[in-house]
């Protein structure tokens, strides 16, 4: 897709806030350093202009030379001022002593001279004063940039989760769905068995906990970045290039350890089915399908008695031909393109 306009702008402005905060750190991690670059700086810059108006003769040079040490005062702050007011004022007197002699001279060039001095002095102290509240301003809003964007990673990384069992959500799913393109796959779609029952006979906060532990269990035997709770009481599990005899070892695991989950010392005994099918995902309709066909073996599972596992090689032509199945709704179509 084509970058517009806003875009081109946004990256430009992002490059130069990017810029301004590296030279903020740079300061931040050594004064000393920074200052003593910036005077070295003033310095060279001065003495070329002082060079300048002397090789040129210019008549009135304090014009240009006041100019030249607001500039620099305003880029670098008080220690680069008075560097450069120091250049200026030593030029000054070399131009307005009598003969060039710095020592003599006369009544109007005195009162020329204190001029020169009081207005290098002020501007230094005001222009380097507004330089230090520019610094100031500039790590406070560094600060702010950094608390910012790490609130905006963190929410971003809860939006792709989910609040009660912490494993990714749906919006996660659409997010990595194009990056499973290419890669060979072990899809699993499972849920709780008989639900509804642990819902009524221990209540919601109880079915809740099982939920929670079974999504631990789940990143558990296959990882954070694997797992999906897909809706209710449904989990999918995607995981890419692994081999099949480990996936049906972590699938085990797992049937083990949603067995195992107890409260308060107190079995409760849930159990899962899961449907699986493993394959290349060629083509970016595939995993769609691959889902499909998982689903389709879920229910399979039920069929043979539930807790338990059924797993089949991927077909496309077969996973076509399921269509949605009898979980059809508009939500997973709009998930899943």
């Amino acid at each position: 897709m084509k970058p517009t306009f806003f875009d081109s702008v946004q990256d430009r402005l992002h490059q130069l806030l990017t810029a301004s905060e590296d030279a903020v750190l740079l300061e931040q991690q050594d004064p000393v350093v920074a200052e003593l670059r910036h005077i070295f700086l003033s310095l060279a810059a001065m003495l070329s202009l002082t060079a300048l108006v002397f090789v040129f003769q210019v008549p009135n040079p304090n014009m240009i030379l006041i100019s030249g040490l607001t500039v620099l005062t305003s880029l670098f702050g008080y220690g680069s001022g008075i560097a450069s007011g120091v250049v200026m004022l030593v030029y000054s007197l070399y131009f307005f002593s009598t003969d060039h002699c710095f020592v003599a001279f006369t009544a109007i060039n005195v009162q020329k001279m204190t001029t020169i001095f009081l207005g290098v002095v002020l501007n230094i102290v005001f222009i380097g004063h507004l330089k230090q509240v520019n610094r100031s301003i500039q790590r406070q809003l560094l600060e702010m940039n950094r608390s910012l964007r790490s609130d905006n990673r963190n929410l971003s990384e809860a939006s792709l989760h989910d609040a009660l069992t912490q494993v990714r959500n749906r919006s996660a799913l659409t997010r990595d769905y194009d990056g499973y393109c290419g890669l060979r796959l072990h899809v699993m779609m499972l849920d709780l068995d008989d639900f509804k029952q642990v819902n009524d006979t221990h209540g919601h906060a109880v079915g809740d906990y099982v939920l929670q532990q079974t999504g631990h269990a789940l990143v558990s035997c296959f990882g954070s970045h694997a797992c999906y709770r897909y809706g209710g009481d449904e989990f999918l599990v995607v995981c890419a290039d692994q081999n099949l005899s480990q996936f049906e070892r972590n699938v085990d695991q797992l049937l083990d350890a949603v067995r195992g989950i107890a409260l308060d010392g107190q079995p409760l005994r849930p159990h899962i089915s899961a449907g699986s099918v493993s394959g290349r995902s060629e083509l970016p309709c595939d995993l769609r399908l691959m889902l499909h066909q998982a689903d389709q073996n879920l229910y399979e599972s039920k069929r043979m008695g539930k807790d338990c596992h059924f797993h089949t090689d991927y077909d496309r032509v077969l996973a076509e031909s399921l269509g949605e199945g009898v979980h059809q709704d508009t939500s997973r179509s709009s998930t899943l393109h």
